[in-house]
C-alpha cells in the first residue's frame, strides 16, 4: 500500500478546508441583514438611476413609507424599497429620516453600510516574520460579507536570509457586522529564499509555502481598517521535515 507523503497530506488538507468554508459561508450570508432601514419623513424623496443630479429620476418615495440604506457615495446613498427597486437618493432629502423605532437617523453611522459592503480592499502590514523585519501589500475582493480572496507580496529581511512570499489566500469573516470582526486565513504560495552571500554561501531556494492565519478587522471610521493577523506558514521543501514559520504584523487598509 502506498503511503501518501506530506506535501499530499498538507494539499489535501487545504483541500478540505477549503471546501468546508465555501459550504458555511452561504448560512453565514443568509444570517447577515445587510443595511439599515429607514422611515422617509420629509414629504417625499426622488430615487435616480445614479448617484448624481444627471442621473434621471424613475421612482418617488412618499412620507412614511420604509426603506434600506445600503452604502453611501459621497453625498449620495443607494437605497432600496420594499417592492424592490433600488437606486440613489440624495443627502439633503433625507435630513429628518427616522429609524424605525422612531428615533434620529445618525447618518455618521451610516459608514458601517460601505464598510459592509465593500468589494475592493488594499493594505499594507508590517511585522515579524520568524525573526525577520517582514513588510506586506496586499489587494482583496469580496465576493460576499463573509467570504473574500486575497493576493499578498511579502518581503522579509533576516540576519542570515532575506525572503519573498507570494500568495493567494482565501478569507473567512464570519461576523463581518462586528466593529472588531474575527478572520480566518487559509493560502497557497511560493517563497523565494535568499541567504545573505557575505555570511553563508548556500545556494537560493523556491518552495512552495501553505498558509493557516487568523486576526481582527478593527473598523475605524470612514473607509479605513485597522488589522492585526497571525499566520503560520508551512514550507513543502524537498527533505524529509518541512519547515514552520510564525509570522505577527498589523498594519491598516482602505476599501472600496
Amino acid at each position: 500500500m502506498k503511503i501518501p507523503n506530506a506535501t499530499t497530506l498538507a494539499v489535501r488538507r487545504v483541500c478540505q478546508s477549503l471546501l468546508c468554508i465555501l459550504l458555511l459561508s452561504p448560512l453565514c450570508a443568509q444570517a447577515r441583514n445587510e443595511g439599515v432601514d429607514v422611515i422617509v419623513t420629509d414629504p417625499f424623496a426622488n430615487i435616480h438611476s445614479g448617484a448624481g443630479r444627471g442621473y434621471p429620476i424613475f421612482h418617488i418615495v412618499e412620507r412614511g413609507q420604509t426603506i434600506r440604506l445600503l452604502k453611501r457615495r459621497t453625498d449620495w446613498y443607494l437605497v432600496e424599497t420594499n417592492d424592490g427597486k433600488t437606486g440613489w437618493i440624495k443627502r439633503d432629502q433625507l435630513r429628518s429620516t427616522l429609524n424605525t423605532d422612531g428615533t434620529g437617523v445618525d447618518f455618521a453611522g451610516t459608514d458601517r453600510a460601505d464598510y459592509l459592503a465593500r468589494r475592493w480592499e488594499f493594505g499594507f502590514m508590517a511585522g515579524d516574520f520568524s525573526g525577520a523585519q517582514a513588510l506586506t501589500n496586499y489587494v482583496g475582493y469580496h465576493f460576499t460579507p463573509n467570504i473574500s480572496t486575497e493576493l499578498k507580496y511579502t518581503q522579509a529581511f533576516g540576519e542570515f536570509s532575506n525572503s519573498k512570499l507570494i500568495s493567494l489566500n482565501l478569507v473567512h469573516q464570519p461576523f463581518p457586522d462586528w466593529s472588531v470582526s474575527p478572520f480566518f486565513t487559509l493560502g497557497y504560495g511560493a517563497i523565494d529564499i535568499s541567504p545573505n552571500s557575505d555570511i553563508v554561501q548556500v545556494e537560493d531556494r523556491d518552495e512552495p509555502v501553505i498558509t493557516v492565519g487568523g486576526g481582527f478587522f478593527f473598523y475605524l471610521s470612514r473607509r479605513f481598517i485597522w488589522r492585526l493577523e497571525y499566520n503560520d506558514h508551512t514550507t513543502l521543501t524537498t527533505r524529509e521535515n518541512n519547515e514552520e514559520v510564525d509570522e505577527w504584523k498589523t498594519g491598516f487598509s482602505i476599501f472600496f
